[in-house]
């Protein structure tokens, strides 16, 4: 596979693989669908942040989230992790994200429960869980069910429209070119996991790092990932190995045919490029998407 082309191509390469046929039942409401930007986070100190880059997209089952400092450093002269230095791994290691199912429970407040299959993070052994409220179809605000905070999400306008979400086998990916650097080498045993999320016209692409990486965080349950990578014991393959987990979040444009443009992503690198996928229907009329790198975390479309 090459390419993936429309939905009907999809679910051709590995019928196996798709992921948003749950039951009638199991669903995700669809009022949740879309790409959500949050414009707030209040914690329990009362400290608010409304400048980090912060998505989460929603389809009938599957989430994928991305976090992303406003000042992140642009990483201009840089084109993958290799001979990357500790200070610029430390500094991507401050990034978050995550993929997995989600599961609403019916009441007042409905209940969310974000199930995680793949983590920028460390383990916490914490649950993901909060109370959903819509202030209008537009609006939702979530309230921490085990934990005090409040975040304030938008839908973006163009994240309207058709969703779906597949887990990729790791050579479909491969075949596609949606793998870069070392990762494009890992062998049998150690193949990431890897979701394709599809809400109007936004991608979200997220590729877990190795099992064997994964498996080299397991000691550091409760530590951000930013200690893990600056802790001098863990080896500078370690901590690129650590890294090599991409979650990037794409806009298609109008064209028929165009590729998905990367307007945010844990590897800086990747962005301004694009994701080996496209949609060739079901594409509305759009200007380009960008992603602000000012201090305000404002989509404009």
């Amino acid at each position: 596979m090459a390419l993936l082309t429309n939905q009907a191509e999809l679910e051709g390469v590995d019928a196996g693989a798709w992921l948003d046929r749950p039951a009638e039942a199991e669903r995700v409401p669809q009022p949740y669908h879309g790409v959500w930007r949050r414009t707030l986070l209040r914690n329990a100190a009362g400290h608010e942040d409304r400048t980090t880059r912060v998505f989460w997209l929603q389809t009938a089952r599957v989430h994928v989230d991305l976090r992303v400092s406003a000042d992140r450093t642009a990483f201009d002269d840089v084109s993958s992790l290799d001979a990357m230095p500790r200070d610029g791994l430390v500094e991507l290691a401050r990034q978050q994200g995550f993929a997995g199912f989600t599961e609403v429970q019916a009441g007042t407040p409905e209940v969310c429960t974000w199930h995680r299959q793949i983590d920028f993070s460390p383990p916490a052994g914490t649950r993901d869980i909060g109370t959903m409220q819509f202030e209008s179809p537009d609006i939702l605000l979530e309230s921490g069910a085990d934990a005090p905070y409040h975040e304030r999400w938008e839908r973006e306008p163009a994240s309207v429209g058709p969703t779906w979400a597949a887990r990729l086998p790791h050579d479909a990916v491969l075949a596609a070119g949606a793998v870069h650097g070392a990762a494009a080498d890992y062998g049998p045993d150690d193949r990431p996991m890897s979701f394709l999320a599809r809400a109007g016209r936004f991608f979200m692409y997220a590729r877990a790092r190795t099992s064997r990486a994964t498996a080299w965080l397991a000691p550091h349950r409760g530590r951000t990932l930013a200690q893990v990578v600056g802790d001098l014991s863990v080896s500078l393959e370690q901590a690129r190995a650590l890294l090599d987990f991409e979650i990037s979040l794409a806009h298609v444009s109008a064209s028929p045919g165009a590729l998905p443009v990367i307007a945010l992503s844990t590897h800086p690198w990747r962005e301004g490029g694009t994701l080996p996928f496209r949609l060739d229907a079901d594409i509305e009329t759009a200007e380009p998407y960008r992603v602000s790198n000012s201090r305000s975390n404002h989509v404009d479309d």
